[in-house]
């Protein structure tokens, strides 16, 4: 749904307040700071209880068998007849009805936070790879290269300034794991050497070149390098490529340290183009106007989260 835009009014002379700034793919947009309160932070119970568990198990396994969610329901009032745990906790079909109702709307709204935070993250920050990870049969399988690769760029995070944002898929045609990310590679921190290697796609039937690093080539397996520009993320078909594999597991995004969602900073009267209202009041900024100021909390972010001697 189109928001309206409203011409924002200057109330006094200097306007200026503070905000948190993120960037939603065109804009920047700036929306009032308010500090929390701290209150007293209890320890709560476990809400996941084993019908959750039931659930998760049977929701992830039919959305990747591209099971509807007609026949996820059915599947599950039926698991409901025969299982005496879950029939103590779901009595009777309108329970189990409003069970599902109720985490067929979580599910949708805890995807729908992670695809926005990727993409704030993806859009306020600057990135030059898009990268593909996978790996050899005769060096590792499938767990040893997840565990091993997340360490290995943890370390790059930390010791090369690496940031980095992907997540695992199974591949539904090679049934294969693989690890799509966007990088940002800081210049003079790239291990090993990118070279043009001519292979075999198994999605297009047919041979490609690809820019392979002869490290990850080394230590994992077949992996493809491809350069990114701003242009290619701003036209949203990198970050689709990494959020459709979200709806289809239960992974978590993958992120390194020092990745932002948003940034705070004192916006003025003259630096607001105009205002609309999405819940709250939003102020869309003039783009040139935030330019600087957040080369600067990237310089910040980078310097506090690692260490490059």
């Amino acid at each position: 749904m189109a928001v309206k835009l409203e011409p924002i009014t200057q109330d006094s002379d200097p306007w200026s307040m503070k905000c948190k700034i993120y960037n939603d793919g065109h804009h920047f947009v700036a929306t009032q700071f308010h500090r929390k309160k701290k209150e007293n932070k209890r320890k709560k119970e476990n809400p996941y209880t084993y019908a959750d568990m039931v659930f998760n198990n049977f929701y992830f396994d039919c959305v990747k068998a591209g099971i509807s969610k007609q026949d996820f329901a059915t599947n599950f009032k039926n698991y409901v007849e025969v299982d005496k745990e879950l029939k103590e906790v779901l009595p009777d079909t309108k329970k189990v009805d409003e069970y599902l109702t109720d985490k067929f709307k979580q599910v949708a709204h805890n995807l729908y936070n992670r695809i926005k935070r990727l993409k704030r993250k993806a859009y306020l920050n600057q990135w030059n790879f898009f990268v593909t990870l996978t790996y050899d049969n005769k060096k590792m399988d499938a767990e040893t290269f997840r565990k091993k690769l997340k360490k290995c760029l943890s370390n790059f995070s930390t010791r090369r300034g690496w940031r980095y944002a992907g997540v695992f898929e199974i591949s539904p045609t090679t049934k294969r794991l693989h690890f799509h990310a966007i990088m940002y590679i800081p210049e003079d921190q790239m291990v090993g050497e990118l070279e043009q290697r001519k292979d075999y796609s198994t999605v297009q039937k047919k041979m490609q070149i690809t820019i392979s690093n002869s490290f990850f080539l080394d230590k994992f397996g077949r992996n493809d390098f491809a350069y990114l520009n701003d242009f290619d993320l701003r036209s949203g078909t990198t970050i689709d490529y990494i959020t459709k594999y979200l709806s289809k597991s239960n992974d978590y995004i993958v992120y390194s340290r020092g990745i932002p969602s948003e940034i705070i900073e004192m916006v003025m009267y003259e630096d607001i183009a105009a205002q609309y209202t999405d819940f709250v009041i939003k102020y869309c900024l003039y783009d040139d106007v935030i330019d600087d100021n957040l080369q600067y909390h990237m310089y910040r972010f980078f310097q506090q989260s690692f260490d490059l001697d």
